[in-house]
């Protein structure tokens, strides 16, 4: 066994496993040629075909063809490839094509099963629609990053989800065994899937139902007495004030508004970003609320759907 083995390299088959003849498709036998065959006979030369004549001789012949006959076909929001001034392909030429910037303005520890979602979501939608992007620190600044960030792409739709959001995307039985608090709760709202449902809204500011993660908390929008309808889940869309943007879906469109009816007033000298969106009014207001409250007097509502369920993780998920 042992020259066996140091032949090994040697040989074709040094353990001598048994090798199945060749066959056709329908199962016969093809006859081997012999090491010592004679050679064939080469077959009898073809004419050779009569020459073709030169590329120039081609070329000659085609009619001019003018640039008033061309006829181009451009594209709704075509891409166009920018460089950055290394030579690397620019950060809208990475994100080309992809209508739904999914940003995570992660700056804690994230739920396992957030990014178990986030990844779910990644195979949904695919690489051609969707991309992902991350700030980390804290959340009024890692959304102003990722808004300058968005807004150097031509993606139509800015969906934010925090580290410690759980949203339902259309699978009742995967939830149900990941996250205790959907145990309870029927299949239909379960089959919702959160994207489809903030964009199918229509509304240009958007943000799931959620409550804040303790015992008891509040419905994480400004109107409290939409919390019962959120619990039992009811199918609806409704116009408020303000909205939580832990699930939030934003149209570039409402970034552009509030541009144009805040000029430079919101413009800031940040390595990392020129204008603060999130800028809260006061110390009592917070961020979510003042960009709502931007938005609305730029003309875009904020809303919320009170029909998907969407998961916060605290000390256990609410």
């Amino acid at each position: 066994m042992e020259a066996v083995t140091l032949g090994a390299m040697d040989s074709p088959n040094p353990f001598h496993t048994p090798i199945p003849p060749a066959m056709t498709a329908d199962g016969k036998v093809i006859p081997s040629m012999p090491v010592n065959a004679p050679k064939q006979p080469p077959a009898p030369s073809e004419p050779k075909p009569e020459a073709k004549p030169q590329v120039d001789e081609v070329l000659s012949k085609i009619p001019e063809i003018k640039s008033s006959d061309i006829v181009e076909e451009t594209k709704e929001d075509t891409i166009i490839e920018s460089r950055s001034q290394e030579g690397m392909p620019s950060y809208r030429c990475e994100f080309s094509g992809r209508d739904i910037f999914m940003a995570w303005p992660w700056y804690r520890s994230t739920n396992p099963v957030t990014a178990a979602v986030c990844f779910s979501l990644g195979q949904d939608f695919g690489r051609d629609k969707l991309r992902q992007d991350m700030s980390i620190g804290d959340s009024e600044h890692g959304k102003n990053r990722l808004i300058n960030k968005f807004l150097q792409t031509d993606a139509k739709w800015l969906w934010f989800i925090d580290s410690d959001i759980i949203p339902c995307i259309g699978r009742p039985h995967w939830m149900r065994s990941w996250v205790h608090s959907a145990q309870n709760i029927g299949d239909v709202p379960l089959q919702r899937h959160i994207l489809h449902r903030l964009i199918g809204s229509g509304k240009t500011l958007i943000g799931g139902a959620y409550f804040g993660r303790q015992e008891k908390s509040f419905l994480m929008c400004s109107n409290q007495s939409l919390a019962e309808r959120a619990k039992e889940y009811e199918d609806a869309i409704v116009e408020v004030d303000w909205v939580g943007s832990g699930c939030m879906l934003v149209h570039r469109k409402v970034f552009q508004s509030i541009k144009e009816k805040y000029g430079d007033s919101l413009k800031v000298n940040s390595p990392n970003y020129d204008y603060d969106y999130f800028r809260p009014f006061d110390s009592v207001g917070g961020g979510d609320a003042a960009f709502c409250k931007r938005a609305k007097e730029s003309g875009h509502s904020a809303n919320i759907d009170l029909g998907t369920p969407v998961f916060h993780v605290g000390y256990k998920t609410y």
